[in-house]
């Protein structure tokens, strides 16, 4: 069983451990994208950044299938549940989502940059993007995650449905892996844009499997195994990385696309063992607020980082003497100093917002769905009473 904190508006404990993975998940893509985007040199002990942050979205992945899971296991069907379950993830995405695609649409502008084609533009409005070869990756840098993350939401109250046990949690995984590897041959044989092929929802769909299968270990697991099971997925994860390195050049094409897959192992495993019993040194609340802010943090960072390029920042770092081992943590620093008080703001007026208001709607359409049994339960109730003498 899990071990929360206070209760969430579910009525259900807040995790704070998974909370916390959130926050990881997303610096390890600012980082990422800090090597990427700003052109930051990276120190020769800390190459592993290049390649391997990339997977803070998989982790993202894996914790939002656990938290979905957590969150709605039993509460999706009946008495107008699904409608608010679609309402409520909507306006959790898409307030800040479309502040990003205007933003970002408005900086390009600013430098001269083309607009986006009108239907372009309508598959990233209508969240239908990752199902086009050509727009996959969206408008607005890092949303491609985005798109998955929708399309997930579409089809998760019917996998959690056929997730209901276990042993179905495991095949369900298993069934998404054989439809990423099927996805990934015919994408490669029809010569589709390679983000297409890795970006699409049906490649990251053993992903959330491996969050689902976590969730359903959470409900008999002990929460003394807490620590040993995070320990044990840090320890995977870091033997995953060093695998790499002696697999290269030596396996096919197979192979590595279920090495990919087989990332959402030991993130599994971090991510039960942080619900079960968070490591203090790895949850605390800075962690947490971190979590709970890592939604801008994640859509906000390519905006920050392209701000600070354009005003000449990290060119400035590089000049500090020192080498890489000095400017790269320094642009690192300098560009969490710059995002971390966006994303709160973010977090304090769109975000949250947008949740209440979710919340409150979701509401009403669960209660005006159940309202017509409700008056039939009373009409039948009443036939069969004696008038009262306001009646008469």
């Amino acid at each position: 069983m899990v071990a929360g904190s206070a209760s969430n508006a579910g009525g259900r404990p807040r995790l704070g451990g998974v909370e916390s993975l959130r926050a990881y998940a997303a610096f390890a893509i600012v980082i990422f994208h800090v090597i990427h985007l700003a052109q930051a040199p990276v120190p020769q002990s800390l190459e592993f950044m290049k390649d391997f942050f990339g997977y803070g979205v998989p982790l993202f992945f894996v914790v939002s299938a656990f938290s979905l899971a957590y969150g709605y296991d039993g509460r999706v069907f009946g008495d107008g549940r699904l409608q608010e379950f679609y309402l409520r993830r909507l306006l959790r995405i898409a307030p800040l989502y479309y502040l990003a695609l205007a933003t970002w649409m408005a900086a390009m502008a600013l430098i001269g940059g083309p607009p986006p084609s009108l239907s372009l533009l309508v598959l990233c409005l209508t969240f239908l993007f990752n199902l086009a070869p050509d727009a996959v990756d969206g408008i607005a840098p890092a949303s491609w995650s985005i798109g998955v993350e929708m399309l997930f939401y579409v089809i998760f109250p019917f996998v959690m449905a056929l997730a209901r046990t276990l042993p179905r949690a495991i095949l369900v995984t298993v069934a998404f892996g054989g439809l990423a590897l099927v996805f990934a041959a015919t994408g490669t044989r029809l010569k589709l844009n390679p983000s297409f092929v890795v970006h699409g929802l049906l490649f990251n769909l053993p992903y959330f499997g491996f969050g689902l299968i976590a969730f359903r270990l959470s409900q008999f697991a002990s929460p003394r195994l807490g620590g040993v099971l995070t320990i044990a997925g840090l320890v995977m994860t870091v033997a995953m990385w060093a695998s790499a390195s002696m697999l290269a050049g030596r396996i096919g094409w197979t192979v590595n696309i279920l090495y990919m897959m087989a990332w959402g192992a030991p993130f599994a495993l971090i991510c039960l063992g942080m619900a079960l019993r968070p490591l203090a040194i790895l949850s605390n609340p800075a962690t947490e607020f971190l979590g709970k802010i890592s939604f801008g943090l994640y859509l906000g960072h390519p905006q920050v980082i392209f701000v600070l390029s354009q005003l000449g920042v990290y060119e400035r770092i590089q000049e500090i003497p020192g080498g890489s081992g000095v400017t790269f943590p320094l642009a690192v620093l300098v560009t969490s100093a710059a995002l971390i008080p966006i994303a709160w703001v973010l977090y304090a007026f769109i975000e949250r917002p947008g949740m209440e208001l979710g919340r409150r709607w979701g509401r009403r359409l669960r209660a005006a769905s159940s309202a017509p049994a409700r008056t039939a339960d009373g009409l039948i109730a009443a036939q069969a009473a004696p008038p009262s003498a306001e009646q008469i």
